[in-house]
């Protein structure tokens, strides 16, 4: 069901449901109005019967019928019946109905005569007359009568009522689709662009206000569509480049191999070839599992395993790992302050091999690109929820503007010139931070070299 007939469905169902519940209450209000007045009528009409006895002692002559169907009838003290205004009657007053009445005074009551649509109402009441009987028995007066007038009314009150509301209703319903068709122009202004045929320019949504949801919702899609859009245009290039990478190791184990064969004659010069090939190899391994990697990272959400990590436990371990790797680097490791003089040990929630690929790969570039320079490995506070690590490094440096190109997957700096690498260490690093939460920036240091900024939130105690 689209939309507009839900609004139209809801809303119809609304205003019905206010208009039957209105019509019902109108109804019966007017019912138990109708009901209140036939009986007082009815009443005051025992009342005249009463005041006629007392004044003469007995009833004598008719009572005066001004409602349609009236009867009246009088019971003595002796519950006999003493007068009756019609012979014929539908109303039939038991011994066990006067006995009620005696004992209640006033009964109000209705009951059902054929050939009629409606109930009948009767009023019944006691009074002592002239001569109060000497037993304290009472005279009972009932009167019936059929409200003709009164259940006309209320039939024609019921007519309109339901009359009215079919009417209403279908108004309503035409007004409903009227109105779901404004609300939701501007959703079929989005849905007649999205289809449109495709161009070769870039497509963008063009809400008709920017401002109300409709436009938020365009804007949203946008902004979905031009990440859509990067990550695109990055797959071609992560794909093109890797390709590219994957390619170079294969042809030059490709071209020693067909040289050993074709060209060697000796153990030496054969096994030097192969020598090659091994080593041509174990690039290619290194840059496919730095791949593979790299493809887990950017499937990875945030189902991975986390926990509370002390975050100087996970530097030392990074910084003790590159000391096995490297033994001859030098690596000064220094803790601020401000993190020494916290309360209580600060904590980050996260992976802690995640973490420490990602540290392990940052020291290990500061190394590989300042040529075994000293490097330093600085955590410190940099405000009450976040930490800094700070590696720096005396090397080559980046060049003006690769800050962010390098962080890029495959992508190296232009002035690495025989330094080996893929390309990937970086990228790395940088989307396993991204994925707890943290920052990584780059930076030139004052007097040659890199640094490293690592940004990461910690756990309130």
């Amino acid at each position: 069901m689209q939309i507009k007939h839900k609004l139209i469905l809801w809303f119809s169902s609304l205003v019905a449901g206010l208009l039957l519940i209105f019509s019902v209450y109108v109804y019966s209000t007017y019912a138990s109005f109708r009901q209140r007045s036939i009986e007082d009528r009815l009443e005051r009409k025992a009342r005249v019967t009463e005041q006629l006895l007392t004044l003469r002692g007995s009833v004598a002559g008719s009572v005066i019928t001004s409602m349609p169907e009236q009867a009246e009838y009088v019971f003595s003290p002796a519950d006999s019946l003493i007068y009756e205004s019609q012979q014929t009657s539908d109303f039939v007053a038991s011994p066990a109905f006067r006995q009620r009445v005696r004992r209640e005074r006033l009964v109000r009551f209705q009951y059902e005569s054929n050939g009629h649509l409606y109930p009948k109402d009767g009023v019944a009441l006691t009074y002592a007359g002239v001569s109060p009987d000497p037993t304290g028995r009472v005279y009972v007066a009932v009167v019936t009568a059929y409200d003709q007038d009164g259940y006309q009314r209320q039939r024609n009150l019921r007519d309109l009522f339901i009359l009215g509301n079919i009417v209403a209703i279908g108004l309503v319903i035409l007004v409903g689709y009227f109105f779901s068709r404004q609300a939701l122009r501007p959703l079929n202004n989005l849905i007649g662009q999205l289809q449109r045929p495709v161009t070769n320019q870039p497509f963008r949504l063009q809400p008709d206000n920017p401002r109300d949801e409709v436009g938020v919702l365009a804007q949203a899609f946008n902004e979905l569509l031009t990440r859509q859009e990067r990550l695109v245009e990055n797959q071609r290039s992560f794909i093109a480049q890797a390709s590219h990478e994957l390619r170079t190791p294969l042809t030059t184990i490709k071209g020693w191999l067909e040289t050993s064969v074709l060209y060697d004659t000796d153990i030496d010069s054969l096994r030097r070839g192969m020598m090659q090939a091994i080593t041509e190899l174990d690039k290619l391994t290194a840059l496919s599992n730095g791949l593979l990697q790299l493809a887990r990272i950017d499937g990875v959400d945030a189902q991975i395993d986390r926990q509370s990590l002390e975050l100087v436990d996970i530097v030392l371990d990074a910084a003790d790992t590159l000391g096995q790797q490297r033994p001859g680097q030098s690596l000064s490791v220094e803790l601020s302050d401000g993190m020494l003089e916290q309360p209580m040990p600060v904590t980050i929630w996260g992976n802690a091999q995640l973490l420490r690929t990602a540290l392990l790969n940052l020291l290990d570039n500061a190394a590989k690109y300042s040529d075994n320079r000293p490097v330093t490995l600085c955590l410190e506070m940099d405000t009450e929820d976040r930490a800094r690590i700070r590696i720096e490094d005396r090397g080559i440096g980046l060049a003006p503007g690769e800050e962010d190109r390098v962080l890029l997957p495959l992508v190296r700096g232009s002035n690495v010139q025989t330094i080996g690498g893929f390309g990937i260490g970086l990228t790395l690093a940088y989307r396993i931070i991204s994925l707890h939460g943290g920052q990584l920036q780059l930076r030139p240091r004052p007097g040659g070299g890199t640094i490293a900024d690592i940004l990461l939130p910690i756990q309130s105690v």
